[in-house]
C-alpha cells in the first residue's frame, strides 16, 4: 500500500526523522541543524551551522562524532529516506548497491588517516584521504541513495584497504536484510576493489557480482568437446583466454562503433565459472580499435545486463560530487527532488544538491521579507508566480 509522501523540503525531513526512534535530544539535533544546512547556501563547517542554529559549534561538533549508544543512527535515517521513497511509489524496490572509493586531497598535516591513495582525476597516487561509499541505485532511472560511507584508516593497527572494503560492504549487506521493501538485483565494484573477498562476500550473500577486470587477467575458456575415455579426470579448461583472438566469444550484437560478445570462462584466481563480456571499439573500417571486460558471477546473467548494470555505477560519481561539497542531507534532498518530478518517470539528471539549498534559501528569505512587511500570507504566491523569484541563482539545466 502506497503512503503519501509529504510536499517541501520541511515535510519531507519530518516524515523521515518520525520514522526512526531517536531520542528527544536526537531528534532536537538532527531537525534543527539539518533544517539551517539545507536552507543556506555554499559549503559549511560546525561554527557557520552554529549562527543560526539553536547551539553551539562545539555542540555541533560534539554530537556529530559520537559514536556511543546516544549519537544519531544515521544509518535507520538513510535507510528511512530510502524506504519512504519506495512505500510512496517514487522508486521501485528493485536496486542494485554499489561500492566506490573517493579520493580527496589534504594539504595539511594534522587530518586523520593521511596518505597515498590513487586519484582518478590526476590518474596517478596522491597524498590525501580517501572513503569508501555504498549506495542504492535504481534499475530502471538510476536514482542513487547513498547508504554508507566510511573512512579508509592508516594507522598502524588499521587493517588492509581491501579488508576494509570487504569489512564495510559485509556490514551493509547484514544491514539490508532488515528493510523488506528493498530488493537486492546485483552488487556493482569498481574493477580495483572486485578480488576474492569481495567475490565471496557478495555471493556468500547469494548475490551476484558485477565488475571490470583488466585485460590481462587469468581467464581460461572452458572445454566444450568430446571426452576421451580414459582412468584421469576430465578435460574442464581449454587454454587461456585471447582477447585479441576472440573467435570463441559469441556475438551478441554490433553497431557501427561497438560490437558486443559474450562467453561462459573459468576464472582462476577465483576458482569459480564467470559470465565474460567483451565491449569492443570499432573503427570506420569495422576493425577493433580497443575493448573492455566486463564479468558478472552470474553466468546466466545476460550480456547486455551486464554492460547496462556495470554502467550505472557510474551513477555514485554524482554522490562524491555532491559530497564533497556538502557531505550531508543527500538522501533527503533527492526525495524531495523526486516528490517535486513527480518520481521516476520525471527524473531530471542535472540535480544538484547546490541548486535545491539556492531554493531553500530563498524561500527562507522570502519568507523574511514577507513577514516584516506583514505579507507572510502571500508566501505561498512565490512558487506559482511567473517569474519564478525561488528559482533566482539556479543553474541552467
Amino acid at each position: 500500500m502506497k503512503t503519501q509522501c509529504p510536499v517541501g523540503l520541511g515535510g519531507v525531513l519530518q516524515h523521515v526523522v518520525q520514522a526512526v526512534k531517536l531520542r528527544k535530544t536526537q531528534r532536537k539535533f538532527f531537525a534543527v541543524v539539518l533544517s539551517v544546512f539545507l536552507a543556506l547556501p555554499g559549503r559549511l563547517n560546525a561554527l557557520d551551522l552554529s549562527h543560526d542554529a539553536s547551539c553551539s559549534d562545539r555542540t555541533i561538533r560534539r554530537w556529530l562524532h559520537r559514536g556511543d549508544e546516544g549519537a544519531v543512527p544515521w544509518w535507520s535515517l538513510q535507510t528511512a529516506a530510502v524506504t519512504t521513497a519506495m512505500q510512496s511509489g517514487l522508486i521501485s524496490p528493485l536496486c542494485i548497491l554499489a561500492i566506490d572509493a573517493s579520493f580527496h586531497q589534504q594539504s595539511g598535516t594534522k587530518t586523520a588517516h593521511l596518505g597515498p591513495f590513487w586519484n582518478g582525476c590526476a590518474t596517478r597516487v596522491e597524498r590525501g584521504i580517501e572513503h569508501a561509499c555504498c549506495a542504492l541505485i535504481k534499475v530502471q532511472h538510476r536514482h542513487i541513495f547513498p547508504l554508507h560511507a566510511r573512512q579508509t584508516r592508516t594507522d598502524s593497527e588499521a587493517p588492509g584497504r581491501m579488508e576494509q572494503i570487504t569489512d564495510q560492504l559485509e556490514e551493509v549487506l547484514l544491514d539490508l536484510r532488515a528493510p523488506p521493501q528493498i530488493e537486492l538485483a546485483a552488487i556493482v565494484a569498481d574493477g580495483d576493489d572486485a578480488n576474492i573477498s569481495v567475490v565471496e562476500t557478495v555471493t556468500g550473500h547469494g548475490f551476484p557480482l558485477v565488475s571490470k577486470r583488466p585485460r590481462n587477467a587469468n581467464l581460461k575458456s572452458l572445454y566444450a568437446g568430446e571426452h576421451v575415455k580414459r582412468r584421469r579426470q576430465k578435460k574442464t579448461l581449454d587454454g587461456k583466454v585471447n582477447f585479441h583472438d576472440l573467435r570463441r566469444f559469441e556475438l551478441v550484437c554490433e553497431t557501427p562503433t561497438q560490437r558486443l560478445l559474450s562467453q561462459v570462462v573459468w576464472g582462476c584466481h577465483w576458482r569459480r565459472a564467470l559470465r565474460a563480456v567483451v565491449i569492443q571499439q570499432l573503427d570506420s573500417t569495422g576493425t577493433g580499435t580497443g575493448y573492455a571486460v566486463l564479468f558478472s558471477t552470474a553466468v546466466t546473467l545476460p550480456a547486455h545486463d551486464v554492460v547496462a548494470l556495470s554502467q550505472s555505477r557510474f551513477e555514485i560519481e554524482l554522490v562524491f560530487r555532491d559530497e564533497k561539497q556538502f557531505l550531508l542531507a543527500l538522501n533527503l534532498a533527492r526525495l524531495e527532488a523526486l516528490q517535486a518530478a513527480g518520481g521516476g518517470q520525471g527524473l531530471v539528471f542535472s540535480f544538484s544538491l547546490e541548486d535545491l539549498k539556492r531554493r531553500a534559501y530563498n524561500a527562507l528569505l522570502a519568507q523574511v521579507i514577507l513577514s516584516t512587511l506583514g505579507l507572510e500570507a502571500r508566501f505561498e504566491e512565490s512558487g506559482s508566480l511567473p517569474s519564478r523569484p525561488l528559482d533566482f541563482g539556479l543553474k541552467a539545466a
